[in-house]
């Protein structure tokens, strides 16, 4: 069967108000413990297929269990799933024979090979609510996830549909956050005992590239883009709150600027109010993030070589702890935005507009996948080759609204990037990575400015420093005249020549 299901992480204190809340009220819940042993080979051949084989002990029953497929974004997870009830702690291999399990190499030998992995220990809390037309349950499970490197604690909430149509627990779920503080989660129980079971911390995860044709639509192509982008940030959300590793939250807020990119891109697709809500809300956050990542370049790359230069004596390390003082102070406050009531409500959204493509007709559409790309793309070239031209007469504000084009416009390349011709494409981004770069340096400059003053240096330090950021911010006008012209070079072009469909609606500016 298809198992559907949303997933949040759930502080001790919100616990409580979930028992209490409206959407649960007249719903006797039922309270059980619930062993789950997950078992895989010692090379962990299933994980490495996206399999969990697991033997659940619940309400005095044994249950083999096996899921297949990702983890999902936005705290959906559809996955398939295979259980069986037995009498007794067996795994009966020869139930799942018409399963991904029976595909396996050497599958005839695999119960000679399983091991136990780790072990999950939860105390399961579940509502079983039926709105009209659907049948859900609301399960709480605090526990932990055991295994031989050690333990971490589990405490999270899943809504999975049972019965009818699934968007009822995507209503549900937004009943629920009205009251209660949750956390969209694409972190499964299976994947945290794995990351357990192997001693491996959660590692910063990179934009993974996403598969698009001319023969896509528009809606197909948005959804995917998307989904990419918030599959990249939740997959470093955990590593923000959780860590002090500066790299997480730099991805975290490439993601964010990605699927900020993408929702202004199809914002006729996806429906122009609700983009800019969605970019709005999502804005909170990244402004959030952004400053987290201004005091981690400041604290950990722009001030310590600064403070060598400038600086004597015990100086340089009261500046240093100042500085790390504001950087804890600016992850804090990121770790909030990730935490916020509206954050969760606009992923959840996400998450639901997603899951209905699949299930709502597309409507008929004005132009394909690739007359939109030409739009965009030169629309967004044109307005940095302008810009680009004038480097040299730009001010520093002149020099900071190019640098934001120019990110755009390599965030809907790279997003559209199939579509361009190969052989021009792979030159024309690394132009725009490069005059990003120069223009991002320049333009750190000019915020570590800011940022030094706020820690209050001597007078002689801050002279002596502002000096040489000033220089950094004014930048190489040679060099980024010289990146100007390798960019239109390398202009973009597209797998095929069509007649311009003509110029996009005007549209305005946003941060």
């Amino acid at each position: 069967m298809r198992e559907v299901e949303l997933k949040f992480a759930i502080d001790a204190q919100s616990r409580a108000r979930l028992a209490a809340c409206g959407a649960l009220a007249g719903v006797k819940p039922r309270r059980s413990p619930m062993t789950s042993l997950y078992l895989d080979t010692s090379a962990g051949a299933l994980a490495a297929r996206h399999m969990t084989l697991r033997l659940r002990h619940a309400g005095g029953r044994w249950i083999a269990g096996l899921k297949g497929g990702r983890g999902g974004a936005g705290g959906m997870h559809t996955r398939d799933e295979w259980e069986f009830e037995r009498d007794d702690p067996v795994v009966d291999l020869a139930r799942f024979a018409g399963t991904p399990l029976a595909a396996l190499p050497g599958a005839n030998r695999l119960h000679r090979r399983l091991v136990p992995v780790f072990q999950v220990d939860v105390v399961r809390t579940a509502w079983i609510v039926a709105p009209p037309g659907a049948k859900l349950e609301v399960a709480l499970d605090v526990g932990e996830v055991r295994a031989h490197a050690g333990r971490a604690a589990i405490s999270e909430v899943e809504i999975e549909s049972l019965e009818g149509d699934a968007g009822a627990a995507f209503e549900l779920a937004a009943r629920i956050l009205d009251e209660v503080r949750m956390r969209p989660s694409a972190v499964t129980k299976a994947e945290r005992g794995y990351r357990l079971a192997r001693a491996t911390p959660p590692v910063p995860v990179h934009a993974r590239p996403v598969v698009l044709d001319a023969s896509m639509t528009p809606r197909a192509a948005a959804r995917d883009l998307v989904g990419a982008a918030l599959a990249q940030l939740q997959a470093n959300e955990e590593g923000v709150l959780d860590t002090e590793d500066a790299e997480f939250v730099h991805q975290a807020r490439v993601a964010l600027r990605r699927m900020r990119s993408t929702l202004r891109i199809f914002r006729t697709v996806i429906g122009r109010e609700r983009s800019r809500a969605w970019r709005a809300a999502l804005g909170e956050l990244a402004s959030a993030l952004g400053a987290a990542r201004d005091w981690d370049v400041f604290a950990l790359e722009t001030l310590p070589p600064l403070a060598a230069e400038c600086a004597r004596g015990a100086l340089p390390k009261r500046l240093a702890h100042r500085a790390n003082d504001r950087r804890l102070t600016a992850r804090t406050a990121a770790r909030a935005a990730f935490a916020a009531p509206r954050y969760a409500r606009t992923v959840l959204d996400i998450a639901r507009w997603m899951a209905e493509l699949e299930r709502v007709p597309a409507p008929g559409t004005t132009c394909t996948l690739e007359e939109l790309a030409r739009r965009v793309i030169r629309k967004r070239h044109k307005r940095v080759r302008d810009g680009a031209r004038r480097v040299a007469k730009l001010d520093a504000a002149g020099r900071h609204a190019l640098r934001i084009d120019v990110k755009r416009l390599r965030y809907g390349v790279e997003g559209l990037g199939p579509l361009l011709a190969p052989h021009r494409a792979h030159h024309y981004r690394a132009a725009l990575v490069d005059l990003q770069d120069a223009l991002g340096r320049a333009n750190d400059a000019i915020a570590a400015q800011g940022l030094l003053h706020a820690l209050a240096p001597p007078a002689a330090f801050s002279a002596r420093a502002g000096l040489l950021l000033e220089a950094r911010a004014r930048g190489d006008i040679p060099h980024l005249e010289k990146l100007a012209r390798r960019l239109e070079r390398h202009a973009p072009g597209f797998r095929q020549v069509r007649l311009d469909p003509g110029p996009l609606p005007r549209q305005r500016r946003t941060g």
